[in-house]
């Protein structure tokens, strides 16, 4: 007996750093976007609420895009697999985001706001979503237990928490010495565009669709895909808590917290370092999940997560009080950023149970469409509170209403949003259904 027969639970060095890479690079994506709003307002001068409404627009337009790519990829059959060619698309959200950030401050406002809305649906809207949406489907053809896909979700989380605060803690330090006109944004996202798409084609050429997914026979078409839609309560639970996570990211007020409130962009570094402890919770995630359901996983750490935003809140430029709040708010989102897709893997199973097909890619959609939906809300948030407020983006000194503002974006409305994770993830039951443990 060889001995990978002995160990049949191991994952393969080069199959589990090539699943990371692409992670670590779409991560990645997320924390860059995180500074578009502040580069609208303060670099392009354009209003917070006119960037809060693009933002908001493109994201609803995500929601035609999700459910095409969530059916354009149930319907794929490559000799490549059926998720993996998507991951070409890793080169293009890059390619769009640098672009994104190429917006000239001399061009009117229309222009710029076209601009903008273009290639921030370019990203989302198309690439990102083929991203998002083919990685349920690909993952349960690349690894063939449940064992394997925490395992590599969550020390594979290590390893993205690691690849991403290189990126967070880098970011502000060079934002503060090179973001002080649109041609220097434009060199510092080109500094992590290209070798972060490089990097994020490992996990197209070191991991292949191996595992064999038995489907049911029924012919995949629109009518079964709003059926399941209709049968499957446990899937608009899984989509509440990944919007509501999302929208935490969509509001991502820290940018304007630590330049106004805090007064220095630069310690925002401070904060994203605390990514590096949290790698040490991410080994006891395998651990707990034994005993314990991922739902119940998320209850727990979302309580966590309402006391980090109370932190904030009351924290001023406390630095102390930042960085345990910043802790809190960290360890509240890694089970749900990297754990959620089990709950869409449920999801799929729950609808083999019922005879109907599994339907990966569309519950994937689905999902990536209602995070994208929270990141939508959350930007309109910022840029209608910011607004409402007072916020002047060339002013060297805001007023008390718009610090103020600023404070209930970065502290009290996550607070509530964490609140209301925790309520959603109490209301999952479909693990115990599955087991049999109690009706559907």
């Amino acid at each position: 007996m060889s001995k990978k027969e002995k160990n049949p639970e191991k994952l393969g060095v080069l199959k589990f750093w090539g699943w990371q890479m692409r992670a670590v690079s779409a991560g990645s994506i997320v924390v860059v976007m995180g500074y578009l709003s502040i580069f609208c307002t303060n670099t392009l001068m354009m209003s917070p609420a006119l960037v809060g409404t693009l933002l908001m627009a493109s994201k609803i337009f995500d929601g035609v895009t999700d459910l095409i790519a969530g059916y354009v990829i149930d319907k794929t059959h490559t000799k490549l697999g059926k998720a993996r060619p998507y991951e070409f698309c890793v080169i293009g959200v890059w390619l769009c985001t640098w672009l994104l950030f190429n917006c000239s401050e001399e061009w009117s406002m229309t222009v710029k706001s076209i601009w903008i809305f273009v290639m921030y649906t370019f990203v989302n809207s198309v690439f990102a979503t083929f991203l998002s949406t083919n990685q349920t489907a690909y993952m349960v053809r690349a690894f063939d237990t449940q064992s394997k896909i925490v395992k590599v979700n969550s020390y594979g989380g290590i390893v993205v928490t690691m690849g991403c605060a290189v990126v967070s803690m880098s970011f502000p330090a060079l934002m503060a010495k090179m973001a002080t006109s649109a041609g220097g944004w434009s060199e510092l996202v080109g500094i992590y565009a290209l070798p972060l798409a490089v990097i994020g084609m490992g996990r197209f050429f070191f991991v292949k669709e191996t595992v064999q997914v038995e489907e049911t026979a029924d012919k995949l078409n629109l009518k079964s895909m709003f059926k399941v839609l209709k049968t499957n309560k446990y899937i608009y639970v899984a989509f509440a808590i990944g919007a509501l996570y999302n929208l935490t990211l969509g509001l991502n007020a820290q940018t304007y917290y630590f330049t106004d409130v805090v007064g220095n962009i630069g310690k925002l570094t401070m904060i994203a370092a605390l990514s590096m402890p949290m790698l040490i919770v991410m080994f006891i995630f395998p651990i707990i999940l034994k005993k314990h359901s991922i739902a119940q996983l998320m209850a727990f750490v979302g309580v966590v997560g309402i006391i980090g935003g109370i932190l904030n809140f009351l924290a001023g430029s406390n630095m102390a009080l930042l960085m345990a709040g910043g802790a809190c708010i960290a360890f509240a989102g890694l089970p749900i950023a990297y754990l959620s897709g089990l709950l869409i893997l449920d999801c799929a199973a729950f609808n083999e149970k019922c005879g109907e097909p599994r339907m990966e890619g569309v519950m994937s959609a689905f999902h990536s469409f209602a995070s994208k939906i929270g990141q939508g809300v959350g930007a309109a948030m910022l840029g209608g509170i910011l607004s409402v407020s007072g916020y002047n983006g060339a002013a060297a000194v805001q007023s008390d209403s718009a610090l103020m503002g600023i404070r209930i974006l970065y502290g009290i409305i996550p607070a509530v949003i964490f609140l209301l994770v925790v309520l959603a993830a109490r209301s999952y039951k479909l693990d115990k259904v599955l087991k049999g443990e109690i009706a559907a």
